[in-house]
């Protein structure tokens, strides 16, 4: 066998060989373009070469319901010396053992599950917009309904919007996640709060039972920790009997597709299973929420003084979709 004849391994070698090939790196991004960067850094970079004015385009292709966002906390706060009459002492024993925590609560006695107060007004000044965006809109949009409505939190984390949902008045909201050391903090959190009509359980979303569904479903803060989001989405559809809202991070670029960011910390409690995630864009969630069979979407917008900068830059969006 002659070289020129020569085994797979030596293909790279022998066009070299033949012919003419120019190395030469060419980067619409700059440096960052290269193989060796991350996707975030690429995608990042890219965007740091568009021009202001096409940076400064936000498409909206659906209708919009748009609302005055008020940040004011939700009913359960105000219950802060607790259901479980806890001393000081015994809150700051259970607060520790269920740390580390990543959203703020005031638990009575000057007690709190975040206590840099720097960090807790940083994290609940979001939360607060978010609460209202959200849930406020479910509720304004439901009415007298409400008490009436089951819903079900789709990767609850410690409970925060299942804890607000219920105490505005729905029948029943269950929350799930993947990882108990959350929902250890969303069962002590409504245990102390006091709120009876939620339900909380450790489990995979693709694991619930066949069939079940609830009234609304709650998918905040998911799609983009998981790599199936069409069969996460489509699952979102077949768990609600009216309506879901799906809160996610947004790619700006204007094509239907998904990003894929890699090297996530599993062991974060936000994160999913896998250590890569696919982001979409905000075509690609129009199209993923559309191909499940949801017959309307609207996004949700919020305006306020100073608004939430991801939802402020469509960074991420919040969209309710209809059966």
């Amino acid at each position: 066998m002659t070289a020129e004849a020569g085994g797979a391994r030596d293909l790279a070698d022998l066009a070299r060989r033949r012919f003419a090939v120019d190395h030469t790196v060419v980067s619409a991004i700059g440096p960052a373009g290269e193989l060796t960067a991350t996707p975030l850094e690429r995608q990042r970079a890219w965007r740091a070469s568009l021009p202001r004015d096409r940076d400064a385009v936000i498409e909206h292709l659906v209708p919009r319901i748009d609302r005055s966002i008020e940040r004011t906390q939700p009913v359960f706060q105000g219950r802060q010396r607790g259901q479980l009459d806890l001393t000081s002492e015994e809150i700051k024993a259970r607060v520790d053992d269920l740390a580390p925590w990543h959203v703020p609560f005031a638990l009575g006695f000057g007690r709190a599950t975040v206590r840099d107060p720097v960090k807790a007004a940083a994290y609940e000044e979001r939360l607060l917009f978010r609460r209202d965006l959200i849930n406020g809109t479910l509720a304004e949009l439901l009415g007298d309904d409400l008490a009436d409505t089951t819903a079900l939190d789709l990767g609850c984390n410690c409970g925060y919007f299942t804890l607000d949902l219920a105490t505005r008045g729905a029948r029943q909201v269950d929350g799930i996640d993947l990882r108990p050391e959350n929902i250890a903090q969303a069962q002590f959190l409504a245990e102390h709060f006091g709120v009876d009509n939620v339900s909380f359980r450790a489990v995979d979303a693709k694991d619930l039972e066949p069939g079940r569904q609830w009234d609304v479903v709650l998918n905040l803060g998911l799609l983009y920790h998981v790599t199936q989001p069409f069969e996460l989405v489509q699952q979102t559809y077949d768990l609600c009997r009216r309506a879901a809202i799906i809160d996610t991070v947004c790619v700006r670029e204007p094509v239907s597709a998904f990003y894929v960011p890699t090297d996530r910390d599993v062991s974060s409690h936000a994160e999913g299973r896998a250590p890569a995630e696919l982001h979409p864009s905000y075509r690609g969630v129009l199209d993923t929420i559309r191909h499940a069979g949801f017959s309307d979407v609207f996004e949700i917008t919020g305006h306020c003084d100073d608004p939430h900068p991801s939802y402020a830059h469509a960074t991420r969006r919040c969209f309710l979709a209809t059966r």
